[in-house]
């Protein structure tokens, strides 16, 4: 491990490695290419998930700051704010979230699950995502903090847009995959040419890409956005690689050119369900017994499937897909899902 990594705060909330299976019935109904599937949803904090990896560093930073109250926010469904609650429960936390109401608000879901943790959240009636990077957000969770203070709790915000909690400190967590995943190709004698992931808010697939190239890997990174385009994910996808390697001192900087991401498959919107992401869904049921979730993995493989059968993966390479949890989600989806 990068010796400036060893001496970040961190709190251990998930059981690793995770495993990497085999998925040879999925790659043979696609025709290849040969794909195996990194289950981050059996990373065993809140029903599992990619977000637990960045929890790791971003609690431990909390907890070294005195917190007793993490405040945060994203949609309703939101798959961070709920591992969120969880690990802070595991740490004797209290939670509080104000959400965007999202395309599916009911108590179901991440929402049931937020209910049953007894996490203080309220649903904002407003929907667009770029309000999370906005002062009408900064402004409520500042406002929510002033409450904790005055009930003699001390408040830590979960916001990348605020200074005080520097960004980098979720990318860390998946910077550690990347040397994961390559003492597992190792051991089980693989030659990986391609990891591929949906790309949400870009600190994931900045972890790997960062972890990657420090680490000199073969494998290439391959986000799918399912939040923005092109052209705002790969900025903020870069920027935050560019971040943690300045934190870091590790040399590395890279353009947005220079990543790859496919947002053909994002469909009209984050958190809106495509046909090929419901179908993807099924396929991998039904050939590997996994489940994806309708906001991030199943527009992930929807991705991945439809490169493959553009050729941009062949029958002869080995790709990972990152299986990044959000499975609760399925049940909020489930006349979408439902055929």
């Amino acid at each position: 491990m990068i010796d400036a990594i060893s001496k970040l705060p961190r709190v251990r909330l998930g059981f690793y490695p995770t495993p990497l299976t085999n998925a040879e019935h999925l790659s043979e109904s696609i025709g290849g290419p040969h794909i195996f599937i990194k289950r981050e949803d059996l990373s065993g904090l809140a029903m599992g998930g990619n977000k637990a990896r960045k929890l790791e560093f971003i609690l431990g930073d909390a907890r070294e700051h005195g917190a007793t109250t993490l405040i945060s926010t994203a949609s309703a469904q939101s798959n961070f704010c709920l591992q969120t609650a969880a690990a802070g429960r595991r740490l004797g936390m209290k939670s509080s979230f104000a959400l965007l109401k999202g395309v599916h608000n009911e108590t179901q879901g991440n929402l049931l699950l937020q209910n049953v943790l007894g996490s203080d959240v309220e649903i904002l009636e407003v929907g667009d995502m770029s309000l999370l990077q906005g002062s009408f957000i900064s402004d409520k969770l500042q406002g929510i903090a002033d409450k904790v203070r005055a009930k003699g709790e001390v408040p830590y915000i979960m916001k990348h847009n605020l200074p005080e909690r520097p960004a980098f400190l979720g990318v860390v967590g998946w910077m550690t995959v990347a040397e994961e995943l390559d003492r597992q190709f190792e051991q089980m004698g693989l030659k990986v040419d391609y990891v591929v992931l949906a790309n949400g808010g870009g600190g994931t697939q900045a972890g790997l890409e960062l972890g990657s190239r420090h680490l000199g890997t073969r494998w290439k990174v391959v986000g799918i956005p399912v939040l923005h385009r092109n052209d705002l994910s790969l900025k903020a996808t870069a920027d935050q690689v560019n971040a943690t390697a300045e934190f870091l001192g590790l040399g590395i900087k890279v353009t947005p050119d220079e990543l790859e991401l496919h947002d053909e498959y994002l469909g009209k919107g984050y958190g809106i369900p495509t046909d090929a992401g419901v179908a993807a869904i099924r396929q991998v049921a039904q050939t590997e017994g996994i489940f994806l979730d309708p906001v991030y993995t199943a527009k992930g493989m929807s991705g991945l499937i439809g490169l493959s059968k553009q050729g941009r993966f062949t029958s002869s390479q080995t790709v990972v897909f990152v299986h990044t949890g959000g499975v609760p989600a399925l049940f909020a989806y489930n006349a979408e899902v439902t055929q």
